[in-house]
């Protein structure tokens, strides 16, 4: 959800924030303005680095790029010994991070959504303030020197004045954003919609059922029992049954368990070719994933050629689908998808059914899809996938299909039932009703229970703040009160959500492991509501990100510390401090590089003493102060370059005096404005505006890089190492992990690449049509030069 930052900084930009304010916001919004939901966004910057693997290399991300970002330095050498060129020690990279060492990422919900996984703030947020912070010799984490600590601190050459840290005493609303309004609005709302669809679920059982007892019973198919091909509980590895493909597999707790993630597929493939017409049931449960979370079966698998079903928990976009592949293309038929939502760590239990091409599908024991895929058969294997998810496989069994078994036509999305299996589907409405309307009185009793301990620990004052923080005050008779009633209710709750599972289990008697589990879930509910704890309804509000890959879930969840150390923000402000010039030199330096594509400072991340000095120094230093002079306002510092003489002058030497060009060739006092390409994005949003197709809608999610039909502009493209947008990526587009200055090239591929795009070809029509349609009549001199004014 990092776009949030992007949006940030749009926002900033178009209301000329000052560019201290911003910088401010970036590294310490959490600490300067905590209870402001417009300024959160800002700490995205810190968020962007998060490594789950390595604590050290995510602050060493963090230190590289706030120095060159903001300071102009290079600070990466200083990690291992001190500077070559600059007066840095090696000891002093480590004060820089001790500003940085407290603070951890995590993202809180955002109004309107229950789920962080859907849509949340990335933040940051001081969670250890106790860390200590020590040198690490040479460089080496694993060889730390905690004889001392090392307190946060500035290289001795910057420190024109002492840094001020004090700890600052945090809202409730940002150590317990439970108690948010928002936050209990949603809950609430989606509890009552929760009901409400539990009653038209219970309404269409009702119905249902009523219609079975109308029907005439059939008599019963002739018994012609299926043949068992496959049958797999997943207790042990089975290397007779299965040849294991790509992917991380592991037999254990009785369970198979695949855990490699990412764009990829996993699978095991059948030793053996299974019957022609077949019925597979599979149990499992998806654990994770970066975004797809797709979970399946394939058949038919020769060569680049199968069937599929999968179940994906892809968010936005959730959905079971029948897919085919057909010489290393896939087909995705929007007519064999169901959209619908995936929980992640639920058991499902998929059933597919296979006569010929016809494929029937259900979830749970309710039928989904039944879908005619349009492609002759093949004897080919069965794949058990998974592509980028983590997931736990119970149980797989796959049998002939019996004649007797009825199976649906695509288009029909009815499903044969008995009386007993629609009374059945009555009695499991009727739970699952009943558990939706206990629960707004667990989110109500939550709600006073949070709010309870936080006005215990407002009352305690910030002297005893940390205190409450680090143990909850619930020794109160008002907070003990408000405990006990949430946790009684959420008992109740619990205990109802328990036996709804276990009437819905009981719709499915053939799945043992599931009954019973079910069934123990209701024993454990039942003696908690007798001797509830202190647990209580999770009012879902934030989620802190991992510190490793073996946090467990209740650490996640736990309550965020009530003081930050207020040291991000001691650096921010020292920073921006009116004494400390350097910030404002390196900003103004990096506009200047935007408009006439040469910094003042080469390289722009590196102000140090191995840089040359710039022949424009008192130029650069005449735009720092006047940036800080006037509220650190970046459009001024715009309006002032694109209106002056130097950035108007012509672009051609043609005329040039030769004493000119030969006195200064790379034009260091800028006596003509050298050209300058046009960025990437510029290129394609140029096109789009000049056809009139530029969508100016600004904010939002990511658009998926191969979406070409998209008019927004190229800002929304996602972009990473594996995802990009090819028509940006010939024009020297942005590098993923920095972008202090573009390269810029020429190469034949950049003028084939807009002869053969659809986007470019299509507006260069919309482009001429536009041109054509001017008023009167023009001769070709003025056709021509109306055109490029038009372009330009």
């Amino acid at each position: 959800h990092i776009w949030h930052w992007r949006d940030w900084i749009v926002e900033s930009l178009n209301q000329d924030k000052g560019y201290d304010r911003m910088l401010q916001e970036m590294l310490a919004g959490d600490e300067l303005a905590p209870d402001d939901p417009s300024v959160i966004p800002a700490t995205g910057y810190l968020a962007r680095q998060y490594y789950l693997f390595n604590r050290t290399t995510w602050l060493d991300d963090t230190l590289e790029h706030t120095s060159k970002a903001f300071l102009g330095l290079t600070m990466n050498c200083v990690k291992c010994h001190a500077h070559k060129y600059d007066p840095i020690a090696h000891e002093d990279y480590y004060r820089l991070r001790a500003f940085f060492e407290p603070y951890q990422v995590r993202i809180d919900s955002v109004p309107g959504q229950t789920d962080t996984e859907q849509d949340g703030i990335p933040r940051a947020f001081d969670a250890h303030p106790e860390l200590p912070t020590y040198l690490h010799v040479r460089g080496d984490d694993r060889n730390r020197d905690t004889s001392h600590v090392l307190e946060p601190g500035l290289p001795a050459i910057l420190q024109s004045q002492p840094l001020a840290i004090s700890p600052i005493s945090l809202p409730p609303i940002a150590w317990r954003p439970s108690v948010r309004q928002h936050v209990i609005d949603d809950h609430l709302h989606a509890a009552s919609d929760a009901i409400a669809g539990a009653e038209q679920k219970l309404k269409a059982a009702q119905q249902q059922l009523a219609r079975v007892h109308t029907e005439k019973p059939q008599a019963p198919p002739a018994a012609d029992d299926a043949a068992v091909f496959l049958e797999d509980d997943f207790s042990m590895s089975r290397p007779d049954l299965w040849e294991t493909g790509d992917g991380e597999w592991s037999w254990q707790d009785g369970e198979l368990i695949q855990r490699r993630t990412g764009a990829q597929r996993a699978f095991l493939r059948t030793r053996q070719q299974p019957p022609g017409d077949f019925e597979a049931t599979l149990t499992f449960r998806t654990i994770g994933g970066e975004r797809w979370k797709s979970v399946g079966l394939a058949w038919d698998v020769v060569g680049d050629n199968e069937k599929m079903v999968y179940l994906s928990a892809v968010s936005p976009g959730s959905k079971l689908q029948v897919s085919y592949k057909q010489n290393g293309n896939q087909v995705y038929p929007p007519n064999a998808a169901q959209q619908r939502p995936v929980e992640l760590d639920r058991p499902y239990t998929m059933t597919i059914a296979v006569r010929n091409q016809l494929v029937n599908v259900a979830l749970d024991g309710q039928h989904a899809i039944a879908f005619e895929i349009p492609l002759q058969r093949e004897a080919g294997l069965i794949d058990l996938i998974a592509f980028d998810a983590a997931v736990r496989f119970d149980s797989l069994k796959i049998t002939s299909l019996p004649l007797s078994r009825k199976m649906i036509p695509e288009g029909d999305s009815s499903a044969p039932i008995t009386p007993e299996l629609a009374a059945a589907a009555v009695k499991a409405a009727e739970a699952d009703l009943h558990a939706a309307q206990l629960r707004p009185e667990a989110i109500r009793t939550a709600v006073a229970a949070e709010r309870a301990l936080a006005d215990a620990a407002r009352k305690t004052g910030e002297d005893g703040a940390q205190a409450a923080a680090d143990n909850e005050d619930t020794t109160s008779p008002a907070v003990e009160a408000a405990i006990r009633t949430a946790a009684q209710a959420f008992r109740n709750y619990e205990l109802a959500v328990a036996q709804a599972r276990l009437a819905n289990a009981e719709l499915k008697p053939d799945d043992d492991k599931a009954l019973a589990a079910a069934r123990q879930a209701v024993e454990q509910a039942a003696k908690a509501v007798q001797h509830p704890d202190q647990k209580y309804f999770w009012l879902a509000a934030s989620s802190k990100a991992a510190e490793g890959p073996d946090e467990k879930e209740d650490s996640l969840r736990a309550s965020y510390p009530h003081i930050s150390t207020g040291r991000r923000l001691a650096l921010a402000q020292w920073m921006t401090n009116r004494q400390n010039p350097l910030v404002a030199r390196v900003a103004v330096n990096h506009i200047w590089m935007r408009h006439f594509g040469q910094p003042l400072v080469d390289p722009v991340d590196d102000f140090g003493l191995r840089t040359k000095r710039p022949v424009q120094h008192q130029l650069l230093d005449w735009l720092a102060a006047d940036l800080m002079e006037h509220d650190w306002s970046m459009k001024r510092v715009h309006r002032l370059i694109v209106t002056s003489q130097t950035w108007q002058r012509d672009s051609s030497a043609k005329d040039a005096d030769p004493a000119t060009v030969a006195a200064d060739p790379t034009n260091q006092f800028y006596w003509r404005h050298l050209p300058v390409r046009m960025e990437a994005q510029v290129i394609r949003d140029s096109l789009l505006h000049l056809a009139g197709d530029l969508d100016l809608a600004l904010g939002g999610p990511t658009i998926p890089a191969a979406d070409e039909s998209s008019r927004r502009r190229s800002l929304y493209f996602f972009h990473s190492h594996n995802e990009y947008n090819k028509l940006l990526s010939m024009f020297d587009d942005a590098n993923v992990l920095e972008c202090y200055r573009r390269s810029e090239s020429v190469v034949p591929q950049q003028a084939l690449t807009l002869e053969n795009s659809k986007l470019a070809l299509d507006a260069a029509e919309k482009i001429t049509r536009r041109i054509e349609e001017k008023p009167g009549s023009l001769s070709d001199p003025a056709f021509v030069q109306a055109a490029f004014a038009f372009i330009l």
